[in-house]
């Protein structure tokens, strides 16, 4: 096997790794589910050719300078996927999302999808890592093989407080309504 297979492999194998990404997908979910709620008048705002300070994403109005602390620190963790995707986002997804006339609200939900996917594949590359790593010690031997026995419980407790969360988030937002006062249209 090759060493980028062999790599791969044990990325998708490690128990740590799939942990961080159960934990940033929680995470991203409820970073969206804070935001404001999603605006469809907006994206069709800017289907029509409208300017804004601001964008859409996951349908929701999003600009930087007043989205929370919460969603800045996942984009900030999340930055070297991002980064990774632009490629795909110019070479693929913008010409398919183009000839099949996806619009601006629906495109935006896509585009979210493509960034948590891909930010997953960073996550099991990280969580693929400190395995290695933990591994070298005998220590964090130990500590992976206590793990191990408690993976599926702890991978159940977070999807659990994901699925309760996220819904209670998104109701709070819902009723918060649009928090971005000061974007400007042109």
């Amino acid at each position: 096997m090759s060493t980028v297979g062999k790599f791969i492999h044990d990325s998708v194998r490690s128990r740590t790794a799939w942990l961080l990404v159960c934990l940033h997908a929680a995470w991203f979910l409820l970073a969206i589910a804070n935001m404001s709620p999603p605006a469809p008048g907006l994206a069709k705002f800017f289907d029509r050719g409208g300017g804004s300070s601001a964008t859409v994403f996951a349908g929701r109005p999003f600009h930087f300078t007043y989205e929370s602390m919460f969603l800045k620190a996942l984009l900030l963790v999340d930055m070297p996927s991002m980064l990774a995707s632009v490629p795909f986002d110019f070479l693929l997804l913008a010409p398919v999302e183009k000839a099949l006339h996806v619009k601006t609200f629906a495109g935006s939900y896509v585009d979210a999808i493509v960034l948590l996917i891909i930010a997953s594949c960073q996550w099991l590359v990280i969580g693929s890592f400190i395995d290695t790593r933990l591994k070298s010690f005998s220590w964090g031997r130990r500590g992976l093989q206590r793990f191990d026995r408690y993976f599926i419980v702890v991978i159940a407790l977070v999807l659990l407080f994901t699925v309760i969360t996220v819904p209670i988030v998104n109701k709070r937002s819902q009723r918060l309504g649009f928090r971005h006062g000061g974007i400007s249209f042109y």
